[in-house]
């Protein structure tokens, strides 16, 4: 049976140019439809949203802006990885039959999710893929979402449905779906006044997939750490064949999700994997969000270095068997029926310490011969369908699917194909990480140790609750009301000033700079510059001796993990590309030890990832240019000689022959900083990790602060070759757009010392 089209856009044009030929899927929030580009004569997805048709002309307004945001933030994404759906175009529409529509139409993938692909596979016998083909076919999404959490973002709800193995150029690879799912309903959710009576908080995720803290905040706060946690469960998935987290209902499945004497693995999963690949699954899933890598590139780093270190012969070992203390867990069958779970009774016990040593000497077979990577492949014998099921919308006949509107085949089932339906909560939560208390690319601390209910009275009361949910009435999505006061939840630890061991020196091109505190912003500069108010960095960090190369960042876009630099922007015309797109230094080949320029920040925060790094905050960037003496430049309070920085000069001021433009980096070792860090001053602007926000100063005296990247203003720091030296003072701050790249936008990268 044909989904059906309540819009009635099958056979019309929407925004103008794309026309919409077929419903590829329907949910409860929306409807995907394939259509086509008339301009660009190729077939896009077209998202387009429900349950609207209530709200007030005000609020739809509001919400539309939302949706474009959503949809920039995507199409940011998109360009810092080819391994996110791009998002195309978004805007509002009144459809055929009266209804007002806001869409977002995104790139049209052919292939299937991975949901799909894993029960074909397991009807067929060949569930089990080979550890080493397992961890090649996740690559791509370690990836993106590495690329992701550079920037502050967190999807929050990865599942092998969010995950499309997709056929680009002849070519299988892997693309993660539905970002922006949980922020844009969540402002349905706010404009719907659907909890308007109890004031609660609306989480939403897959149970399955489920992270600790999202069951329940007293775990500490979500962020690109829960994406870890979901990413550990997938590959366990994809290579038993089964899911890691095993319940038929949402207490059963919060239990599984947060029992430190049960987690899960490989082995117990029946995978033959080393104990140095275990131990860095075994981190990933921990309970605590402060005891696992901190974002994706953290995690596949250590997981290659894991395979990497295994790749010579072993022995196979035994799936280590579950825990005899871990509650005995029925088969997963039909979803028990759920409303909402109250998550009010007595803390657990927190998480035992984190893994073990990783070695290779009682690693366990692999399934492929050292490193070497399978290549990623679709089911044999089936044929990427072009608006089929599973194509493009990864939509399956039968399976309850929430909206997700920024995401090309992000129309996602619960279920897989043949299994039992399965209980799942949906989103509800922004899509953005949070990142303002915790220091960048860290978990938050986790609440301290409560003193807990004996083990069995815990089991039986979380069982008492799932009880009560089967008398709740009968739903595939279950809400998570977090109803605990806040007297309820472990005091949260709060951050002071430390200063953590110091275990290494930092790299060659690197230099550390120490935790401390600083007067950050000048009562002699602009508006956007005071007041001048103390901030505490809490963590020391490493920072580039210099700002990243053209040669540097030509690695990157070579590996396929960068976009390729160009002038580029919402306000650049063809024009501006043509008459200074010449000006970017990768244009040059005899610039190839000048900084890169033309890159935005999401390109900056990409290439960050690549190298195990990320972009420093803008209260980071600025401590390590002028330390804590309150110095105007990084060398001092002199004006830049030649020496000092290049910047941009009057006639009668030139440098020794230096002609106009960019230089080698560190050419201007007079103008080191405290730390010892070059260029902190001129050459070109450099990206920050935070969004702009003239007025955060106003704020006072912070701790390891952090202005979210939501909006569309990045901030710009440092001066350039073609500015005055007056712009190249440490406190200066540029607004600018963060999807933009001009001839003087650069970077250098940041590490967190642990």
């Amino acid at each position: 049976m044909a989904p059906s089209d309540p819009f009635g856009w099958v056979g019309a044009t929407i925004g103008g140019k794309y026309r919409l030929d077929a419903v590829i899927g329907e949910g409860g929030f929306g409807v995907v439809y394939r259509g086509h580009h008339l301009g660009l004569d190729e077939p896009v997805a077209v998202k387009c949203l429900k349950m609207l048709g209530t709200l007030p002309p005000a609020e739809r307004e509001a919400f539309q802006r939302m949706l474009l945001n959503e949809g920039r933030l995507l199409h940011r994404l998109s360009r810092a990885s080819a391994g996110i759906v791009q998002a195309l175009d978004a805007g509002a529409a009144v459809s055929p039959s009266g209804e007002w529509t806001p869409y977002l139409v995104l790139e049209w993938l052919d292939g299937a999710p991975l949901d799909r692909d894993i029960a074909e596979r397991r009807v067929r016998g060949e569930a089990a893929r080979p550890l080493a083909e397992a961890v090649a076919l996740l690559a791509p999404a370690a990836h993106a979402l590495e690329a992701a959490h550079a920037q502050g973002v967190a999807h929050r709800d990865i599942k092998p449905a969010n995950l499309f193995l997709a056929e680009i150029g002849g070519r299988h690879t892997m693309k993660v779906l539905d970002f922006g799912i949980a922020k844009v309903l969540s402002e349905l959710s706010s404009m719907t006044q659907a909890m308007a009576e109890t004031g609660s908080t609306l989480r939403a995720f897959t149970v399955h997939y489920g992270a600790p803290e999202q069951f329940h905040q007293r775990f500490g706060a979500t962020g690109p750490w829960t994406d870890v946690f979901a990413l550990a469960l997938v590959l366990i998935e994809v290579a038993s064949g089964n899911r890691a987290l095993l319940g038929s209902d949402v207490t059963q499945l919060f239990i599984a999700a947060t029992d430190p004497a049960f987690r899960p693995s490989l082995r117990g999963a029946g995978v033959s994997a080393p104990e140095a690949v275990e131990a860095v699954v075994r981190r990933a899933l921990a309970v605590e969000p402060r005891e696992r890598y901190r974002t994706a590139g953290e995690l596949w780093g250590a997981l290659d270095a894991a395979m990497a270190a295994s790749g010579s012969p072993f022995h196979d070992a035994a799936p280590a068997p579950r825990p005899p203390s871990s509650p005995a867990l029925p088969a997963a069958g039909a979803a028990m029926p759920t409303r909402d779970i109250l998550a009010q009774h007595d803390p657990r016990a927190r998480s035992v310490a984190g893994p073990s040593a990783v070695t290779a000497a009682d690693a366990a077979a692999l399934g492929l011969a050292g490193t070497a990577r399978a290549p990623l492949a679709l089911p044999s014998g089936e044929a990427p369908s072009a608006g089929g099921p599973g194509a493009a919308a990864g939509f399956s006949p039968g399976a309850a699917a929430s909206f997700a509107p920024a995401a090309a085949a992000s129309f996602a089932p619960d279920a897989t194909p043949g299994a039992p339906p399965l209980t799942t909560m949906r989103g509800l939560a922004s899509s953005a990480a949070s990142l303002a208390a915790p220091h960048p690319g860290s978990p938050p601390a986790a609440p301290a140790p409560s003193t807990a209910a004996p083990r069995r009275r815990r089991l039986l009361l979380a069982l008492g609750s799932a009880a009560a949910l089967a008398a709740a009435g009968a739903s595939v999505v279950a809400l998570v009301q977090l109803r605990a006061p806040a007297s309820a939840l472990p005091a949260r630890a709060h951050g002071g000033l430390s200063v953590p061991p110091v275990k290494a020196a930092p790299a060659a091109d690197m230099v550390r700079i120490p935790a401390g505190r600083f007067t950050m912003g000048s009562a002699k500069g602009g508006k956007s510059e005071r007041p001048p108010h103390e901030v505490t960095l809490t963590r020391a960090f490493d920072l580039d001796r210099t700002e990243v190369t053209v040669a540097a960042y030509q690695r990157c876009v070579e590996a396929g993990r960068c976009t390729p630099s160009g002038l580029h922007g919402p306000r650049a015309t063809d024009a501006d590309v043509e008459q200074r797109g010449a000006l970017c230094t990768a244009a040059d080949t005899a610039k190839s030890q000048h900084p890169i320029s033309c890159v935005d920040q999401a390109q900056a925060a990409a290439y960050c990832a690549f190298v195990g790094k990320r972009l420093p905050t803008e209260a980071e960037w600025e401590y390590a240019a002028r330390g804590t003496d309150g110095r105007e430049y990084p060398w001092g309070n002199e004006p830049p000689g030649c020496a000092h920085a290049v910047v941009s000069r009057s006639p009668g001021q030139g440098c020794g022959g230096r002609g106009k433009g960019t230089q080698d980096v560190g050419s201007a070792k007079a103008g080191a900083s405290p730390s010892g860090a070059l260029d902190m001053a001129g050459n070109v602007w450099e990206w920050v990790a935070d969004g702009w926000d003239p007025g955060v100063y106003a704020k006072g005296a912070r701790t390891d602060p952090v202005v979210p990247a939501t909006g569309s203003k990045g901030v710009l720091r440092g001066g350039s070759w073609d500015f005055s030296a007056s712009s190249a003072r440490s406190t200066f701050r540029l607004a600018y757009d963060r999807e933009a790249g001009d001839v003087s936008t650069g970077f250098r990268c940041a590490r967190t010392v642990d």
